[in-house]
């Protein structure tokens, strides 16, 4: 069975260079006749020039009368031989007869084109020996990229069926085997072997087996944060169905007779379902962003208008902070109004989730160095130096216990950070712990 695609891919090869190698010797045929072309009119050329100073001492330049003459009645090569050049130089006209050059052009040059006629048939229908070798470089590239293909698709194949076997035995197995064997997948993902690096050992083909082994790695940086982003997924969708399983089953015992146990467990259901609701509408939207199927409908719009929106949406929902407006000045930019709120939004959940109550919260926009800005600053508990780089990584919380009780799900800024960039804009973040957090975005501004 193995033999079989071997021999049909040394078939297609083989097809492939004879293919190469004639559609060279086309080529090549083409190059010898122009060549030989341009070789007997640069010849002509000198002989007439050659001639013309003979008489004038000098080339006299394109104003010179000239002329070329031929005797109709005659055909063929005695038409050629009848050529006379003629030109007028003080009045006087010169004639030059050309019937010695053509008949030297065919002495000689019958012979060359002869001879190299012979070896152009020789290449057409000859073996394609030389393409091969040309070829061999590539087609060896190709056998190794199929080869590792064929690895990584046996891996994934073998991966496939260890979790359908998970899968199919998840309701024998204790809640937390579930968080194990995702790690576990993350773990064999990261381990698969990449070692086998391309390599053909032809330096022209250097940059190419760069560029081929460069996607490689990228494959399995992607692999490996696929298996994290499942594996924090499922923990975080672990504790609510959790929740929710545990006052089901408070309910099934003594939900049926006891008043206050019936309410805490449908207010405890209520708000993890809504936990859950949030979850996956954010899973949902950043699954559409890496896929490419979420689309932005950029419009004109000013920035400080929209966070004068926002900061009276908030004065009318949350009464237990400070709601300050800083500066908001003009800045228009060229966004989607509603993936740009959104992502305000997030900014301000954020704020109102870590600032105590009776904590300040400030807004503002404006413009600096041409480029438009909004930017949320709380009175909250701040951000460690070290978490800030990391507070836009997926299911990051710098502080885990705080954030589950406030509702977080540690994708807000992810998903913020997602519009931003899509906008081709960048954040900028302060912090103290103690002292609060301010988190500037800022866009390509337009002009008002």
């Amino acid at each position: 069975m193995s033999a079989m695609p071997s021999a049909n891919a040394n078939r297609r090869f083989n097809s492939i260079a004879r293919r190469i190698q004639r559609s060279w010797q086309w080529k090549k045929l083409w190059q010898i006749l122009f060549l030989n072309l341009l070789a007997v009119l640069t010849a002509l050329a000198a002989y007439l020039y050659v001639h013309e100073t003979a008489v004038t001492g000098a080339f006299q330049g394109w104003g010179l009368p000239r002329s070329m003459t031929m005797d109709t009645a005659l055909s063929g090569r005695a038409a050629l031989e009848s050529l006379v050049y003629s030109f007028t130089w003080a009045d006087e006209t010169h004639a030059v007869p050309l019937g010695g050059f053509v008949r030297l052009a065919f002495q000689f040059g019958g012979p060359v084109l002869a001879f190299e006629g012979a070896l152009w048939f020789l290449g057409f229908f000859g073996s394609a020996k030389g393409a091969r070798r040309l070829l061999k470089p590539l087609d060896k590239m190709a056998q190794a990229a199929q080869r590792l293909t064929d690895e990584t698709g046996a891996r994934r194949a073998a991966e496939r069926a260890q979790q359908e076997r998970w899968m199919k035995s998840a309701d024998s197995q204790p809640a937390g085997v579930d968080e194990a064997k995702f790690h576990d997948l993350e773990q064999a993902i990261e381990q698969i072997d990449i070692g086998d690096r391309l390599s053909t050992g032809d330096k022209d083909l250097q940059g190419l087996e760069d560029a081929i082994n460069s996607m490689l790695s990228r494959m399995h940086d992607a692999y490996r944060q696929q298996a994290q982003f499942v594996s924090d997924a499922s923990h975080e969708l672990r504790t609510p169905i959790a929740v929710i399983q545990g006052y089901v089953r408070m309910l099934d015992r003594w939900g049926k007779d006891d008043e206050k146990v019936l309410e805490e467990s449908i207010a405890a259901i209520k708000t993890e379902t809504e936990h859950m609701k949030t979850l996956v509408e954010q899973l949902l939207f950043l699954a559409r962003g890496d896929s490419g199927r979420q689309q932005l409908n950029p419009e004109p719009m000013d920035l400080s208008a929209l966070m004068g929106e926002v900061l009276d949406e908030y004065r009318m929902i949350d009464e237990s902070h400070e709601w300050r407006q800083g500066a908001l000045d003009a800045a228009p930019v060229n966004a989607d109004p509603a993936l740009i709120k959104q992502a305000a939004r997030i900014l301000v959940d954020n704020a109102v989730r870590y600032t105590p109550e009776g904590g300040s919260i400030r807004l503002s926009a404006g413009t600096q160095d041409g480029r438009a800005f909004f930017e949320v600053q709380d009175g909250g508990i701040g951000i460690d130096a070290q978490d800030v780089p990391r507070i836009f990584d997926r299911f990051f919380r710098a502080d885990p216990a705080r954030a589950r009780q406030n509702g977080g799900t540690g994708l807000g800024l992810s998903i913020a950070r997602w519009i931003v960039e899509r906008h081709d804009g960048y954040f900028e973040v302060v912090s103290r712990p103690g002292l609060g957090t301010r988190i500037r975005v800022v866009l390509p501004g337009t002009k008002g």
